[in-house]
């Protein structure tokens, strides 16, 4: 790898951790301080008001709190970031690069920011299922590329194609804002070994709510945007693997159902760090 790329993959990797760890410093404050409000002004009480002339039990309270040790509200905060891919058919028959869309895969990224505020437990404590939303998005990095579309097609291509003069495209970005409805089923794969390690499968719903194109222009100092699905379908369903110690752990992520109208055979998969709270 040459110095120039050796400098670009750095430089990448420092303004990732920056951001990871600003957004983990200011989810644990959250955190902390809202946990701190909740068992201070609450602490699991409940009142039992029985007037004298009442046959009532009073002690039928006991069985509706077991009751609802099953189903729990509590607040869990999740986000992620890493790398994204583009990928020929599922990255489940193989990892092979999409030809037909050319990109810059260090600089592609999938951010995802999760709220989840229903939680279940299945088996006592050792599977729970956690329901939420959150926002999502798809940064695709193209270059120095340009989107043409059409009224049934879409054409991406390196802009000195052009015959005559044109200015210098100095960065060009495609993305893709999503509101989800994450599924998480959640557990302990060795709860006597490592306690604190946790595994996490979700199904993240996808609802498309933008697509935006944004071309800059250095030498002008000048950026055009473009907004458009881009062909990308309005609902997507995709999976995500998660592995967990204490609030840190790793993701990987993948769509299941079709990703792109015009594309049949385009999926993607991100891989990268995950924050929970």
């Amino acid at each position: 790898m040459s110095t120039k790329y050796t400098w670009y993959f750095f430089q990448k990797i420092l303004a990732f951790s920056k951001n990871f760890i600003f957004f983990f410093l200011l989810f644990s404050t959250v955190n902390a301080q809202i946990n701190d409000t909740l068992q201070f002004k609450y602490k699991d009480s409940k009142i039992l008001i029985v007037s004298k002339g009442s046959m009532a039990n009073e002690w039928e309270f006991e069985n509706s709190i077991s009751e609802e040790k099953h189903t729990k509200t509590k607040f869990k905060i999740n986000f992620s970031l890493g790398n994204m891919q583009l990928n020929t058919n599922s990255v489940f028959s193989g990892v092979s690069s999409f030809s037909p869309i050319k990109y810059k895969a260090l600089s592609s990224v999938n951010t995802n920011f999760g709220l989840f505020f229903k939680s279940f437990d299945l088996k006592k404590e050792s599977l729970k299922l956690f329901i939420g939303v959150g926002i999502g998005k798809n940064k695709l990095d193209l270059d120095s590329q340009i989107i043409s579309i059409s009224q049934d097609t879409m054409t991406i291509f390196n802009s000195s194609l052009i015959s005559g003069p044109l200015p210098v495209i100095s960065k060009s970005i495609l993305k893709h804002h999503y509101f989800t409805i994450p599924i998480n089923f959640s557990w302990v794969p060795f709860p006597k070994k490592t306690p604190k390690l946790k595994t996490e499968l979700a199904l993240v719903n996808q609802f498309l709510m933008a697509g935006k194109s944004k071309l800059e222009y250095g030498e002008l100092d000048q950026t055009i945007e473009t907004r458009n699905d881009f062909f990308n379908n309005k609902y997507c369903l995709s999976g995500n693997l998660k592995f967990i110690y204490k609030n840190i752990g790793i993701f990987f992520q993948t769509n299941i159902l079709q990703y792109s109208k015009l594309y049949k055979d385009l999926y993607t998969y991100s891989y990268g760090l995950t924050l929970c709270i």
